[in-house]
């Protein structure tokens, strides 16, 4: 379902993209769209068809992305 992104179009960056800390303290990457998890690093290089981009990137605030 994800495809290759040579642009700043990937699943980081996208409004359906959420982070938290599980269990010990690792990463959870969560694409809400999907009601699944994005594999360590796919979030980086990789989207979907659902790609949006969020309201909060357009307005110039994103911490996750810094």
């Amino acid at each position: 379902m994800l495809r290759p992104s040579r642009s700043r179009k990937v699943c980081m960056t996208c409004h359906w993209f959420r982070h938290h800390a599980g269990a010990e303290c690792i990463p959870l990457l969560t694409c809400r769209l999907h009601h699944g998890l994005i594999a360590q690093g796919e979030h980086l290089l990789t989207r979907c068809q659902g790609w949006t981009d969020d309201v909060s990137r357009q307005q110039g605030w994103a911490p996750e992305a810094g």
